[in-house]
């Protein structure tokens, strides 16, 4: 952690002693940030707007972070590696390629039902990004760990002799694309998608994608 001074004055504790409580600190403003963002949009999430909502005073945050660009960039961090490691859990609980690749389907769509304002967050926070630097620096951080994922699934069935022939990678890109497209039309309007409906489909669509010729009379 950078060497600030406490708020109120005094210095820094040492660094062993003072870590798990930073951490657990910065952990609660990145979660009470994430909730004001997805209540009041991304534009009202002021730094005292968070801190109130933690009881904390502005000067914390400062110290905790080094202005609203860090908090936002420790934000997306959070959620993404919170969604990923749910996920991963979730599909190393299956045992082969078909399974896991319905296992992914089924906890992205699980995690979502779990943490509706991760996604309302994300989504803000996607659509405030100015240049096309940023959106592509957010693209890869978000999409390079999620392609990848599906990609080693992907390509475990084709070695297994459990997947037709096709391009790995592109059909990462598509089953990814197809649980963000859900997700997207569900941020904008929770009532008009039925999660686990979606992911059944979904399920059954990527099976079918996937299934080499003549499998199951198929």
């Amino acid at each position: 952690m950078r060497s600030k001074n406490i708020p109120d004055g005094r210095k820094s504790p040492g660094r062993k002693k003072s870590t798990f409580i930073e951490e657990a600190r910065r952990r609660q403003i990145v979660r009470s940030a994430i909730t004001t963002i997805a209540s009041a949009g991304l534009a009202q999430a002021s730094l005292a707007r968070i801190a109130d909502e933690v009881g904390i005073s502005k000067s914390v945050i400062s110290y905790h972070f080094d202005g609203r660009d860090e908090l936002i960039e420790e934000i997306v961090n959070a959620l993404l590696s919170e969604s990923n490691r749910f996920i991963r859990s979730r599909v190393e609980q299956r045992t082969g390629a078909r399974a896991k690749l319905r296992g992914y389907v089924e906890a992205s769509f699980a995690f979502m039902a779990e943490h509706r304002e991760n996604f309302v967050t994300m989504v803000d926070i996607w659509g405030s990004f100015g240049t096309t630097e940023a959106k592509s620096a957010f693209n890869a951080t978000a999409y390079d760990p999620c392609r990848r994922h599906l990609e080693a699934i992907l390509r475990q069935g084709q070695q297994d002799g459990e997947f037709r022939d096709f391009t790995p990678r592109t059909l990462a890109a598509t089953i990814q694309g197809a649980i963000d497209g859900v997700m997207l039309q569900w941020v904008f309007d929770e009532e008009a998608v039925d999660l686990a409906g979606c992911a059944a489909e979904l399920a059954v669509m990527f099976d079918l994608t996937t299934s080499r010729p003549g499998r199951d009379g198929r």
